[in-house]
């Protein structure tokens, strides 16, 4: 805007005041934020967010770590499993502790001064904790009996390799995840009908910063 004179100037100092700063940090500094619960959109939020830390967590502690045997059962998943809310939802909280073992022992043992990968990690467990939340709203039961809490290993190699493994697997499952959430199409007399196992948005409550459903 070209403010040149008297009360332009006034205006556009108004303007400067009462327009949202688009700059602000993600979260609004309210008590409570209301956040709407589409879960195909959130999960690939979250799927971003969980590469991310992936990524980090390479450049830490090594790009060639290979893969932590067994593996998590708990985030096997095949392309025509059964869509199951109260499974999604022990999935998804087997990965919530997953990931905040690997913040743990990154923050506190194996990466203490590597505080872009703490915050990545912090924000990665919140948004899954929120998707959590988010899928239980959307696809009802309760996860029952709740997974065991991971075990990491003792030796810092297979720590590295069992948190490598974790973040990949929690990736691929929610990648899984999404592609569930997606449009499916039916023909319907020469046309082409779009359906969502979702039909409608939920608008949920979360605490600031937690995840956790007011």
């Amino acid at each position: 805007m070209n403010c040149r004179a008297g009360f332009l100037n006034v205006l556009c100092a108004w303007l400067v005041i009462l327009l949202p700063n688009t700059d602000a940090g993600h979260a609004p500094k309210a008590h409570a934020a209301g956040l709407t619960c589409r879960p195909k959109e959130l999960t690939a939020l979250t799927k971003r967010q969980v590469n991310k830390s992936l990524d980090s967590f390479d450049k830490a502690n090594g790009k060639h770590l290979g893969t932590w045997s067994p593996g998590f059962p708990e985030l096997h998943v095949h392309d025509n499993a059964s869509f199951n809310g109260s499974k999604v939802q022990c999935s998804l909280i087997f990965m919530d502790h997953g990931l905040g073992r690997i913040l743990e022992d990154q923050r506190n043992n194996l990466n203490p001064e590597d505080v872009l990968l703490h915050k990545l990690l912090e924000d990665t467990v919140s948004r899954v904790s929120m998707l959590t939340n988010c899928v239980k709203h959307i696809l009802g039961g309760e996860c029952s009996p709740k997974p065991p809490r991971p075990e990491m290993p003792v030796h810092a190699f297979e720590r590295k390799q069992w948190s490598h493994t974790l973040l990949k697997e929690a990736r691929d499952y929610l990648d899984w995840l999404e592609r569930k959430f997606e449009p499916q199409t039916s023909k319907v007399k020469g046309t082409v009908k779009r359906k969502r196992k979702v039909v409608k948005p939920r608008y949920l409550k979360y605490l600031e910063g937690s995840g956790y459903l007011l």
